[in-house]
């Protein structure tokens, strides 16, 4: 059996699910658009793959008949090594910057309830070891 069909297939049976939910009262009619958006995503999908699949198979024999472009690996290889030199000094910086005896993620204020418990100001002065 082809994904197509198997995505046509899923999107059928949630269908189904969702109306059998909807027939035994579990679900209220307010929350079905969410659930039939999902169930014509599945039904969809599985045109989509047939759709991308014939195009694929056309580019791929218009693709035999033109020359392949080699890529410029040197300039790709400054870009990643650039980006890396960036990524490595961003990350030190943030570490030699983060004050002593702080988590991490409370200095990057990552886990948004605490970020407001904290509530920091600028550090005056360094804690004793």
């Amino acid at each position: 059996m082809k994904l197509s069909q198997q995505m046509t297939y899923l999107g059928m049976a949630a269908l189904m699910y969702y109306a059998v939910l909807l027939a035994m009262g579990v679900l209220s009619v307010a929350v079905m658009p969410q659930f039939l958006v999902t169930a014509v995503i599945f039904l969809s999908s599985g045109r989509l793959i047939r759709n991308g699949a014939r195009k694929r198979t056309e580019e791929d024999d218009e693709a035999k008949k033109k020359p392949h472009v080699e890529p410029n690996w040197v300039l790709r290889t400054q870009i990643l090594n650039w980006g890396m030199v960036f990524l490595v000094l961003s990350v030190l910086g943030l570490w030699v910057m983060k004050p002593v005896g702080v988590p991490f993620f409370e200095f990057l204020n990552l886990w948004g309830p605490l970020a407001h418990e904290v509530n920091w100001g600028f550090v005056t002065e360094v804690p004793p070891p």
